[in-house]
This record gives structure tokens, C-alpha cells and sequence, in this order.
């Protein structure tokens, strides 16, 4: 089974990447960067068609939209889901309506919002059906940072700032790329460490990121 992923940046992917293999068993060498796609060299990038190095959430809207990219993906035997990973820290830009902040549903609330829009853009219900919505209230850091923070991460504005914050207390760099968030996250790989560590009580979009995981890939 391959996994398509289309996200904002390749840090993301990384994170995407060790919750899919200690969740549902899914080696990274199973995980397709549909966009940004993972280009090392320069010779690659001038096979690329378009901007596909490059991703922001108005790139991914236009993905869904289109589905070039994932109707191609979905064409082939074995290629099974797609994930779509947004953060809401752009919400008001898709646009998407927050709820009160102080609802004490707010996380759970502000997620199911941006998954129906997610489902609006694509507009196809088969397809939707092989969608894993990947959607972090305000940034990726947020799930990240329940590694590295005993409290719930759900509620903090800035978790980008806050996990660095914590790394820097730690000594642990705080780089935003592809091979230092696949080391933060590294944890997540493992079903066992996911469990002791009580990451998904402290996060619940991760939590229902997971559930989603689990109901569609782990029957």
C-alpha cells in the first residue's frame, strides 16, 4: 500500500510520515510527496512540471480543487489514500469561520470545520472516502510539541514558538526542515512510544488524525 501526501511544507511530510508508521505500519519508503514533492538534485527539478517543489495551503486548496494530482495517484493499484494536511493558522484565508476560542470543543470544533472544506474543495465523494484530513490547529508544531511539553498543546496560539522554546531549554535544535522534524518527531514511529508518552490525549486533532488512520487503513 502507498500513501499520497500533499501538505505545506516537507517538515510536515516528515511528521505525516512517523504517525502513518508506528500508527498503520507504513514505511516512509511507502509515503509518495505528491506535493511539495522531494527533489534532491537539480537535474530532477528540471523534469518537474510547474511549482511541485513548493507547497503553501492556497497550493494545496488549488490540488483539491483541480485533483490532477490525486486522481493520477489514485489511478494506480496499490495507491490507496491520499492525505491532506492544512493548519488552521490560515484558516480566516480559505476562508474558514473560527468558533468562540473558549468553547471548551473549540480543537474539535475548528478541525471538523476545515475537513468539510477540505471535502467542499474536493467535491467528489468517492475520492473523499480515500482522504486522510491531516488538519493541525494553528501549526504541525502543535503535535510535535507533545513530545517535548507534559500539557496539552491543543490551546497554544503560537506552538511554533512554544516548541522551540522547549527545545532550546533542552539544548535540542529547533531547524524547520525535512530531516530535523523527522528526528523530533521520531517517537511517533512507534505505536508503544505514542501510547506511554499520552501524546494524543495531550492534542486532540492529532488524536482524531489518528482515529482516522486507524478506521480507514488498519481494518
Amino acid at each position: 500500500m502507498k500513501i499520497g501526501v500533499i501538505c505545506e511544507g516537507h517538515s510536515d511530510r516528515a511528521v505525516i510520515e512517523n504517525i502513518l508508521e508506528g500508527v498503520a505500519d507504513i514505511d516512509s519508503s511507502d509515503v509518495v510527496a505528491l506535493r511539495p514533492q522531494d527533489l534532491l538534485d537539480e537535474t530532477s527539478k528540471s523534469f518537474l512540471k510547474g511549482d511541485l517543489e513548493f507547497s503553501t495551503w492556497s497550493l494545496v486548496k488549488k490540488e483539491c480543487e483541480e485533483k490532477e494530482l490525486i486522481e493520477e495517484f489514485l489511478l494506480f493499484e496499490g495507491n490507496e489514500f491520499i492525505v491532506i494536511h492544512l493548519d488552521t493558522a490560515e484558516a480566516d484565508e480559505y476562508p474558514v469561520v473560527r468558533p468562540p476560542k473558549q468553547n471548551h470543543d473549540y480543537c474539535i470544533d475548528m478541525r471538523g470545520r476545515v475537513v468539510s472544506k477540505i471535502d467542499e474543495w474536493i467535491d467528489d465523494e468517492a475520492i473523499v472516502d480515500k482522504i486522510l484530513h491531516a488538519v493541525t490547529i494553528e501549526e504541525m508544531d502543535a503535535w510535535v510539541l507533545t513530545i517535548y511539553y507534559d500539557k496539552s498543546t491543543c490551546s497554544s496560539a503560537k506552538p511554533k514558538e512554544k516548541l522551540q522554546f522547549e527545545l532550546k531549554k533542552e539544548g535540542i535544535p529547533s531547524v524547520v526542515d525535512y530531516d530535523n522534524y523527522k528526528w523530533l518527531s521520531d517517537n511517533f514511529c512507534k505505536e508503544k512510544k505514542i501510547r506511554k508518552g499520552n501524546y494524543l490525549d495531550k492534542n486532540c486533532s492529532l488524536n482524531l488524525f489518528v482515529n482516522e488512520i486507524k478506521s480507514k487503513l488498519c481494518k
